[in-house]
């Protein structure tokens, strides 16, 4: 590891993790541990499995939960963001059925989380730096072959009357806009704070604990007792490590010459036949794992920052290149199969 030496956050500084009991949240926390960081993280109910865990690998005083159960009460994150020096928000709040009747209600309740986020981080002059967890999707999810995403890419729906569309998406337009009007935000308000956003492709990887549910992982583990969705909703998918992704949201959190940035964790373009024979590589005594779907396109396209993000983690990690997938799986897959 050769991170810089001048950090915007120095190593010690306690830092906020809102949703630590998430797949990538944890391994965020994990990687600031290891760089020498406290942490204090938000769930929603108690977690002592949580606590637990980090206690026996890191040691005490390293990690603290705090309830946070609902983001959108008044003065939810004020006590939370007292003395710590930057935060980052994973958990940007996705409404379940029940609390929503439709996209825009959705929409509403996604920003309404950030903004309250936003405006208690600035009122702590302790807060060098914010860092929000967006996705791929806020950029435009491509919808065809020979795309482009940059920097400066935002989906249709945050400049257009998205309420005219057919197939409206509540987590497509919850992320664009929860990404969009946080940079709004920041622009109007001009916080003392930097700004950060890293937008994860499909997300893949280790889940640190049981407990913990997985997310995107869980439709590859999926894959192992024959689950066959994530074929038909996830038809043009690039991946990216969960550990990279951690890594590039704690370099947007301390690397001083990243800011006011979109960092973009997306390692490359994949089909689903070459997951398959990866995980009868792993397990090849699994009859449950299914046929790859035919006819598979990989995704012709270029996701130019990329290249930025890799170097980032050249310089910083001292990585050589992304995390293969292979290497990906292998640390997320148990090589027993499962009957």
């Amino acid at each position: 590891m050769t991170p810089f030496q001048q950090n915007a956050i120095p190593y010690g500084s306690k830092v906020l993790i809102t949703g630590a009991n998430g797949f990538i949240a944890s391994h965020i926390i994990a990687v600031l541990l290891d760089l020498g960081y406290t942490v204090r993280g938000t769930v929603r109910t108690p977690t002592p499995w949580l606590d637990d865990y980090y206690l026996e690998k890191w040691g005490p005083h390293r990690f603290e939960s705090v309830l946070v159960p609902d983001f959108q009460k008044p003065n939810s994150f004020d006590e939370c963001v007292q003395g710590v020096s930057g935060i980052i928000h994973v958990a940007q709040a996705l409404p379940s059925s029940p609390v929503v009747q439709d996209v825009d209600d959705a929409v509403s309740y996604t920003v309404n989380g950030n903004v309250k986020l936003l405006e208690a981080a600035s009122t702590q002059s302790s807060v060098k730096r914010v860092v929000f967890t967006s996705s791929i999707v806020a950029a435009g999810y491509p919808k065809g072959p020979e795309f482009k995403l940059d920097v400066d890419s935002w989906d249709e729906c945050v400049s257009q009357d998205a309420r005219s569309s057919v197939d409206r998406s509540a987590y497509r337009e919850c992320k664009a806009q929860g990404e969009f009007q946080a940079w709004k935000w920041v622009e109007k308000n001009q916080p003392a704070f930097e700004f950060n956003t890293v937008l994860p492709w499909f997300t893949l990887g280790k889940v640190l604990h049981p407990k913990i549910g997985g997310s995107t992982m869980k439709y590859v583990t999926g894959l192992l007792q024959g689950n066959t969705l994530p074929f038909k909703f996830l038809p043009l998918p690039w991946f990216v490590d969960v550990v990279d992704t951690a890594r590039l949201h704690a370099i947007a959190l301390f690397c001083p010459t990243v800011r006011s940035e979109r960092v973009f964790a997306a390692a490359s373009p994949f089909v689903w036949e070459e997951v398959i024979q990866i995980l009868r590589k792993i397990q090849p005594d699994n009859q449950s794992i299914p046929e790859p779907p035919r006819d598979e396109r990989m995704t012709v396209g270029e996701v130019i920052p990329v290249a930025r993000a890799a170097k980032l983690l050249a310089e910083n990690f001292g990585q050589l290149g992304w995390t293969t997938m292979e290497t990906c799986l292998e640390g997320g897959i148990k090589k027993d199969s499962a009957k």
